[in-house]
């Protein structure tokens, strides 16, 4: 499996999804369409599923160790991750960023061509996450040099 394969996510749900990647949030209103990378798609798909199925009193069946073996997970994860087919080794990342703008603007994929227009820019303002600095003149706490 290429590392550009991409995916549709699908919050088939009827209220917001809130789900984290690098410790940032991302929330998915209810019906929302997201193409993404096919491992965060499957990140995001393995949350709602959880989600849904605690929802359900189904503790036993989220995060399975053999999501194959676990009917209810898996129904729910491929409801929710939908991997495209047939991908070109070709695709790179403005394909991606066209499925998405097809997908947030309700295009029809077959038209894509005929209704290609600017994906407008959007920045992201916010500062950067800064984790610390460690001061290199400092010792940590419980730890003793035995030389």
């Amino acid at each position: 499996m290429s590392e550009n394969n991409q995916a549709l996510f699908y919050n088939f749900t009827n209220k917001p999804f809130t789900g984290y990647w690098d410790g940032k949030p991302k929330t998915f209103k209810a019906g929302a369409k997201q193409y993404m990378e096919d491992w965060r798609a499957k990140h995001y798909a393995k949350h709602l599923a959880n989600q849904v199925l605690l929802e359900e009193g189904k503790e036993n069946s989220t995060s399975p160790k053999f999501p194959e073996q676990v009917p209810d997970f898996m129904n729910l994860f491929n409801k929710a991750c939908i991997i495209e087919e047939n991908q070109d080794a070709g695709q790179d990342e403005s394909d991606l960023i066209n499925k998405q703008h097809e997908a947030t603007m309700n295009i029809p994929t077959e038209n894509k061509k005929a209704k290609a227009g600017k994906v407008p820019t959007v920045v992201d303002n916010k500062e950067p996450q800064v984790i610390g600095e460690v001061d290199e003149d400092d010792e940590f706490e419980g730890l003793e040099d035995d030389e």
